[in-house]
């Protein structure tokens, strides 16, 4: 049993204790609150148009008891004295609106509020699909306890929004990580992905992929949801691990109207010599029965997305200067992508009795992402330069040929959530309940099949001659790429070299049980709510999953052109390189079925082995949670504080596989006088090679958190808060890096080991905010704040180079594992996630909405969202470096400006966003620990250094217009800037990756039936 508790162990105390002090009055005040003489006043809010209004704030005056609309509009306050009130609700963007109210002892007085229209621009945000769920926006953020954001549906589908990770990164201080020209995963105050939590309504999913937890949000279309709840700061009751945030996603329920919405359109994207895409969906939803006690709703979306990406990743020399960086190869690379993506959602829920009801919230979402690459890589024969242009003379010429690869993907990717519960509603508390199961997998998981072809035309030089160079952004390699000429298109000189083929599945089982009880009650006048809840999750990850690896071919192994494709572009990379023109390549299909047709008998049996065994494990990772909650009002001041327990117990299991020996034309040669392998595992004839050992491992490690958090809330004016919160957070190890496997990859160079560490500790962070909100009328938002994040062992991978020197460095310098792995296999390259010392990460974040109304005629209709955040950051305590580097992903400065025009028949909205670079990947060594790892002698910004993400600036931009009723016309556009997504290592004069994808176009309808709103 190891525990990782608390280092700030004076102030998580002090924080419980003031959690117990609010307890302990609550329970000495609690016999006041069973006094006969108190009532109930409940009631549901509405809009003009009858919609129901969530996050709407009430107050019972002059008693000032107050409450909060829930999603559905509903609000109950208990414990009401016998008396005469007037019951007052206010809601930005609406003129408020007050009733009066008598309530008798023992008395539920059911009481329907309609919000008021007073003007024009209030009338603009009834009729109008984005003003109206911006409204709601802001009112949720308003009453929210913790800092938090959200976007209903009708301000997601204002924009060209692919998927929910495109629709989070329009929220302040959100940047993304794209793959494919989308967004995947998200990336939190410029946190890793791994640490912002991902659930659908309330209930963590897990990662489809394998060996991570942060979970790729391209699988879910950004229809599929009815609002994205940004937390920020965590509180009692959300799970732990949301050190970044946590983002709730929270499906569709029916209401009291009928809610029938159906769209369709189509667009095409300009690459590829052009491909088509579209999407289409529905809703439909409604209560039925005399009391609407039965409520039921489906949604079903599906779209399809062609996409092409042109790119280009040159190698770079670890010799090269910021004058005159050089590349010693290049992949000229074109894929070609159908992305078909489909989800269905729904729920029932039954009113069993006035207190108590029953539900069912079922979410199903499928992302197929089948792709084809082809690279041609031009490779220069002379490193460094030429006889005629010698830039780095000390270098040898070396003998190469250019390579082509081709790759052909099929993962299908999947998360669904059952949710079963219900809710039970007493005079002054609510009980809840539920039980959950969450399943995810990823097929073809073990990799992506790839076949290699050598060249066997004639002699060509391709060598990259800095002098020739007119542009830094599009390295050139000779008349190798220059051309429609160029013999790397021609087939004839390919030959079929190897092939790598895959099969397997990764899924993961999250069955989950929990349940909160929460109490509302007066204290000396004081409103107050003590929750405290319970949660059991178990999760169960399994990954079967094969790569077998067929090489060593004869001789007479046909050429590219009997195994070729017909695809072929005439618009690659805007004419830079091949003339525009892109093709002959190959099949992979074809050479699939020609590889098991006749090579069937050329399997690698080492590489196959160093390729599926890693793929090969399962875990289970069980998590017992507990937590304490309690709220309550001093006036101005909202107080919550709470202390929540999480309990984890990993099971962990996984190989290790250990390669010796060499077997060749039926003999062993490796220091034994058998015949063959050890344990006959041997290379099957005609393939010689290392002979192997594999070994079950496990690893079943157990911890506790304890994680206190306060919130405070002070109310300045009616409009204007101060906020306040310290919470603490965790981020855990993905239990595959717990397993203590070692695999050893002899086909790199150098060659590479991968390690588990049993020892990976639990990364903690201490978080602190401050928040200044002002709330504008008649509609809009000015937010400003600070935050700072104190990381403990910060979890991140390390790779210890191969010319590394044990006798250089002090006893205990390297973990145990890492030393006995580096002693074990000297001159490979050791890489392990390990923890570092500590890190922190601090910065400002500022938004401002604002609809401007009040200007005269035409100008009425403006309206802009705009936000800004900085961050800064220290890694401290990484292997192998003296200096202390930015976080993983920490991008200074990014910005989102969002300007719209709004009329009752007309919405428009461009969406501009901007992250700044970032370190995507550690990869620098200082020379004082390794001689010869920054042979430029530039530092972490030379050809040595960590890998960056280039600066992302993109353009989108969405029209619509009523054309009848509930019938609307809908034009975008995506990417309409063509803008660039890559990398560089060290600094922007050396390319690592330039990739585009072209603007998308597209148009349709939407019905939405005027009832529902």
């Amino acid at each position: 049993m190891t525990t990782n508790p608390p280092r700030s162990g004076a102030r998580s105390l002090t924080l419980c204790l003031a959690l117990l002090i609010f307890t302990i009055s609550w329970m000495a005040a609690s016999p006041a609150l069973a006094q006969s003489a108190l009532g109930i006043v409940q009631g549901t809010v509405v809009d003009a148009a009858g919609a129901a209004v969530p996050g709407a704030q009430l107050e019972l005056l002059p008693a000032h008891i107050k409450g909060i609309t829930d999603s559905q509009g509903d609000f109950r306050l208990p414990d009401v004295p016998a008396g005469s009130y007037t019951v007052t609700v206010t809601y930005v963007g609406f003129s408020p609106v007050s009733a009066p109210v008598t309530v008798a002892a023992g008395q539920t007085i059911s009481l329907p509020l309609k919000l008021s229209v007073a003007n024009n621009s209030e009338q603009i945000l009834v009729s109008a699909s984005r003003p109206h769920g911006e409204a709601e926006a802001i009112n949720e953020t308003r009453v929210a306890d913790n800092i938090k954001e959200v976007m209903p549906s009708e301000v997601i589908r204002s924009l060209p929004n692919a998927n929910v990770a495109d629709a989070i990164g329009r929220l302040p201080g959100v940047t993304l990580y794209r793959i494919e020209g989308e967004g995947v995963y998200i990336q939190v105050r410029s946190t890793e992905p791994r640490l912002t939590n991902v659930t659908v309504d309330g209930i963590t999913i897990p990662a489809p992929e394998p060996t991570v937890r942060q979970v790729r949000l391209d699988v879910i279309p950004s229809d599929m949801v009815d609002s994205i709840e940004m937390n920020k700061t965590l509180q009692a009751n959300m799970d732990g691990n949301g050190i970044g945030g946590s983002v709730n996603l929270r499906t569709k329920e029916a209401g009291d109207k009928l809610i029938l919405d159906t769209y369709s359109d189509g667009g095409y994207t300009p690459i590829l010599d052009g491909v088509g895409s579209y999407d289409l969906g529905g809703t439909v939803g409604k209560r039925f029965g005399l009391n609407k006690r039965l409520g039921l709703l489906g949604n079903a979306v599906m779209d399809y997305n062609g996409r092409g990406i042109d790119n280009i990743q040159p190698g770079l020399d670890p010799l090269s200067t910021f004058a005159a960086p050089f590349y010693d190869n290049n992949t000229i690379r074109e894929y070609r992508y159908d992305r078909t993506r489909y989800g269905f959602d729904g729920s029932a829920d039954f009113r069993l009795t006035n207190d108590t009801t029953l539900y069912a919230h079922g979410f199903y979402s499928d992302l197929k992402d089948y792709g084809d690459k082809w690279y041609y890589e031009p490779v220069s024969t002379a490193i460094g330069g030429t006889a005629a242009d010698p830039v780095y003379p000390s270098e040898t010429t070396k003998s190469s040929s250019p390579k082509f690869y081709t790759s052909n993907k099929r993962p299908n990717a999947s998360v669904a959530t059952l949710i079963l519960g219900g809710r039970t509603v007493h005079n002054d508390s609510l009980w809840l309940y539920q039980i959950s199961a969450s399943r995810s997998y990823e097929q073809d998981s073990a990799g992506n099949p790839k076949a290699d072809f050598s060249w066997v035309g004639s002699t060509v030089f391709c060598n990259y001659v800095p002098s020739m160079q007119n542009d830094p952004n599009h390295p050139h390699f000779g008349n190798c790429d220059n051309s429609a000429d160029s013999p790397l298109l021609n087939g004839a000189n390919w030959q079929f070299k190897d092939i790598t083929t895959s099969t397997g599945i990764n899924a993961q089982l999250n069955l989950t049980a929990q349940t909160s009880w929460e109490h509302g009650y007066r204290w000396a006048e004081h409103n107050g709510t003590f929750e405290a809840g319970f949660k059991f999750t178990n999760g169960h990850q399994t990954q079967d999953a094969t790569e077998t690896v067929y090489d060593s071919f004869p001789s007479n192994a046909p050429l590219m052109t009997s195994l070729a494709s017909d695809f072929s572009s005439t618009n690659y990379y805007g004419g830079h390189y091949f003339g525009g023109h892109y093709g002959q390549v190959s099949d992979f299909t074809k050479t699939q079925a020609f590889t098991l047709a006749n090579y069937s008998g050329f399997v690698d049996q080492q590489k196959t082995a160093a390729d599926t065994y890693p793929n090969l494990f399962h875990t289970v990772e069980q998590i017992t949670a507990g937590y304490l909650m309690n709220s309550v009002d001093f006036g101005r001041l909202h107080v919550n504080t709470g202390l929540r327990i999480e309990a984890t117990r990993d099971l962990t299991f996984g190989y290790n596989v250990n390669f010796f020996g060499t077997y060749k034309d039926g003999s062993y040669s490796g220091g034994s006088s058998s015949a063959v392998c050890p344990g006959n595992k041997a290379p099957v004839a005609p393939q010689p090679g290392n002979c192997y050992t594999y070994t079950g491992v496990n690893n079943n490690p157990s911890y506790v958190d304890f994680l206190p958090s306060v919130q405070l809330r002070y109310a300045l004016t009616q409009d204007a808060n101060v906020r306040a919160v310290y919470a603490r957070g965790i981020a855990r190890p993905d239990p595959y890096q717990l397993v203590p496997y070692v695999t050893e990859d002899s086909t790199a160079s150098p060659i590479s080991v991968l390690i588990g560490n049993p020892n990976l500790r639990t990364e903690h962070a201490n978080n602190y905010d401050l928040l200044f909100e002002d709330y504008l009328h008649p509609l809009g938002l000015v937010q400003a704040g600070f935050f700072f994040k104190q990381l403990d062992a910060p979890q991140v991978e390390v790779t210890i180079p191969s010319n590394i020197n044990l006798a250089n460095f002090p006893a205990g310098y390297f973990p145990t594992s890492i030393q006995q792995v580096i002693e074990q296999y000297p001159g490979d390259a050791v890489t392990q996630y390990t923890n570092g010392k500590n890190a922190y990460l601090y910065g400002f974040e500022m938004s401002f909405q604002q609809h401007f109304s009040y200007l005269p005629g035409f100008l009425s209709g403006l309206g802009v969202t705009a936000n800004y955040t900085y961050t800064g950051s220290k890694e401290k305590g990484l292997p192998l470096r003296s200096d202390s580097p930015s976080t993983i992903d920490q991008s200074p400065n990014s910005w989102r400006v969002s300007p719209t025009y709004d009329t009752k028949r007309l919405s428009l909205r461009a969406g501009l966003a901007y992250d700044g670079a970032s370190v995507f990947q550690y990869s620098y060594t200082s020379p004082a620990f390794v001689t010869g790892s920054d042979p430029s002698g530039l530092g972490p910004k030379g050809p040595s250094g960590d890998i960056w993400t280039l600066t992302h600036f993109q353009v989108d931009a969405q029209a619509s217009y009523r054309v009848w009723k509930g019938l609307r016309a809908v034009v975008n556009g995506l990417n309409l800037n063509d803008e660039v997504f890559g990398y560089y290592t060290g600094s922007k004069a050396f390319i690592n990756q330039r990739e585009f994808y072209k603007p998308t176009y597209s148009g349709g309808l939407r019905y939405t039936f005027a009832s529902a709103r």
